[in-house]
């Protein structure tokens, strides 16, 4: 059973300050928010965020046009300059402070929403948080050891993760993946990193929680020649690990969680996925984003929210298409 998800009441809409907006790489971004409050959260959990100004919203008005044309869509945001609906963030971190709570958001410029977040927001701007969101990762009381594998966008959770598994006394691992090296959305010591995929201190926030790294990039640019999945596999075949004594976390593209949840389950190794689709509500009510889950019904599996049901499912009963 994946973490519980937070009830109603525990979730809600908040305003909070930026406290800074900075570049990690040329894609992406690390936006620091500060809220007078916010509910418990969970590493593996998301917030909606608002995309605009708050109080920001085009006025109501009439525009028309001739009956045998069609309609003239001008209004700012269906005309795609500006953000109608909230966008999804993970969570990749939280500290409770005297000033109020801080949350990190790590995100990456890919349309209208993200680059207002890095064109427009500037410290001390005031935004709309919806949160939290989802359930979160469970950690295994009976694993004494972690393996923490995060894909590009996907790595910002597991900051939070490896915060959160370093207080319950887990002994754990990172595995960064990215196209190549520019493209890591985390402080790097490229001296550090080892080529032959051993884990060192060589990623600054994992480093902080004494979590040792490997990094991988596709092309070679750093660390590990190859995806991130192969630089994890190899690890596990030096360690010869106890499989009872390991659980598996991972978050980023859906090629490479497939391929660390069938090595993992070959193996006999606990996995739970975070997963990644398209969300207009982040609350259930628009039921665009569905993940196969198997189940024990007559077909044998049955669809569920990756907002509600996940993000974080056990990779064992994820469908693949």
């Amino acid at each position: 059973m994946c973490g519980s998800s937070h009830s109603a009441r525990n979730r809600g809409e908040f305003q909070a300050d930026v406290v800074s907006n900075e570049r990690l790489c040329p894609e992406h971004y690390l936006l620091r928010l500060r809220a007078a409050e916010f509910p418990p959260t969970l590493a593996g959990q998301f917030v909606q965020l608002q995309c605009r100004r708050l109080g920001e919203q085009d006025p109501a008005r009439e525009v028309p046009w001739p009956a045998a044309g069609p309609p003239r869509l001008t209004q700012a945001e269906l005309a795609g300059r500006e953000p109608f609906l909230r966008r999804p963030f993970s969570l990749a971190g939280r500290r409770d402070t005297p000033a109020g709570v801080e949350l990190d958001l790590i995100y990456r410029t890919v349309g209208t929403g993200t680059h207002w977040l890095a064109e427009v927001v500037r410290p001390g701007q005031r935004l709309s948080v919806l949160g939290p969101l989802g359930n979160g990762f469970a950690v295994r009381a009976d694993k004494p050891r972690a393996a923490l594998i995060g894909g590009g966008v996907g790595i910002p959770p597991m900051i939070y993760l490896a915060e959160t598994l370093a207080r319950a006394g887990k002994q754990s691992v990172a595995f960064h993946g990215a196209r190549t090296a520019a493209l890591l959305p985390v402080a790097v010591a490229g001296d550090a990193v080892s080529p032959a995929g051993r884990p060192t201190p060589c990623v600054e926030p994992f480093a902080r929680a004494d979590v040792p790294s490997v990094v991988a990039t596709d092309d070679g640019s750093l660390g590990f020649a190859g995806m991130v999945s192969r630089a994890f596999e190899s690890w596990l075949d030096a360690e010869r690990l106890d499989p009872s004594s390991l659980a598996v976390y991972s978050c980023g593209p859906e090629p490479m969680m497939r391929a660390v949840a069938e090595l993992c389950l070959t193996r006999g190794i606990d996995c739970q996925l975070c997963m990644e689709r398209h969300m207009a509500c982040g609350m259930g009510t628009c039921q665009s984003c569905v993940v196969k889950i198997r189940d024990d019904t007559p077909q044998g599996w049955s669809f569920k929210l990756c907002c509600t049901d996940g993000p974080v499912f056990e990779a064992g009963r994820i469908v693949w298409a």
